[in-house]
């Protein structure tokens, strides 16, 4: 077991517990850059947060003196998902820019979270302040928001106080792998979708959606057996009637393919 994989478990493992996200995510990013020294990304946050001096002035540090903004050219590109090329490049996907603007504004001493808003991740800074890594860390407003929500969901969505609920530390760093994984799948790159979700069950061991995806993607490759097994922990991880008949009736169809 390499020492990253080790890092990530003992996050898994650790409940609760708050942890460095800025330190997760780019040990996370290592299984894809192997070899390249970690340290200088992780003096990245302290550069950032120095160069920022106050919470207030953390956005227009990241979006102004340091150029981050959102990659809108090659959006898909997986290295818009990887914290070591995001900061390389300067550049990638709200999630992963949102990342370095959490971990440096908690450098600060701010408290900086994600929210769940739809479709775009944005951040929360100091429980007020509502800030789009994306767009160079502009502040966005409820105007703003709606248009946001409206352009992503139709002009019927309209904003609703779920929203605004924070994420978790835990739950941005698997948005941020799900880019990954999904992407990799619609690219039919289904063992290395499989090695990414394993590396997301690391740091959440318990969540059963993850034991299903395992599943679907190991039917991709072939592997009815494995499929069968997993879709099993499923269901005796998923406490929803519906879920499990699902994967019932899955169980059966995978089954069929064995004989």
């Amino acid at each position: 077991m390499s020492e990253a994989e080790a890092r990530l478990r003992e996050i898994g493992a650790s409940g609760e517990e708050p942890f460095d996200i800025g330190e997760a995510a780019l040990l996370l990013g290592s299984f894809d850059r192997p070899g390249v020294p970690l340290d200088r990304y992780r003096g990245h946050f302290d550069e950032l947060a120095k160069a920022a001096g106050s919470p207030d002035r953390l956005a227009a540090t990241l979006g102004g003196a340091f150029g981050y903004a959102g990659d809108r050219a090659t959006y898909d590109d997986l290295q818009n998902a990887n914290l070591l090329r995001v900061i390389d490049r300067r550049k990638g996907l709200p999630v992963a820019l949102g990342i370095l603007y959490i971990a440096a504004g908690r450098r600060l001493g701010a408290h900086v979270e994600g929210l769940d808003f739809p479709g775009h991740f944005l951040i929360r800074v100091d429980r007020t302040a509502i800030v789009d890594p994306f767009e160079g860390g502009a502040q966005r407003e409820p105007p703003a928001l709606r248009q946001l929500l409206k352009a992503a969901y139709g002009p019927s969505a309209e904003l609703e106080t779920a929203h605004f609920r924070a994420t978790a530390d835990r739950g941005v760093l698997l948005r941020l792998q799900n880019n990954i994984r999904l992407r990799l799948a619609r690219r039919r790159e289904f063992e290395a979708a499989l090695a990414v979700l394993e590396r997301m069950t690391w740091i959440a061991p318990g969540l059963a959606e993850l034991v299903r995806e395992r599943a679907m993607l190991e039917a991709a490759l072939g592997r009815f057996r494995g499929a069968v097994e997993s879709l099993e922990r499923y269901i005796a991880m998923e406490p929803a009637d519906g879920a499990r008949l699902e994967a019932a009736a899955l169980i059966q169809r995978f089954r069929a393919r064995l004989n």
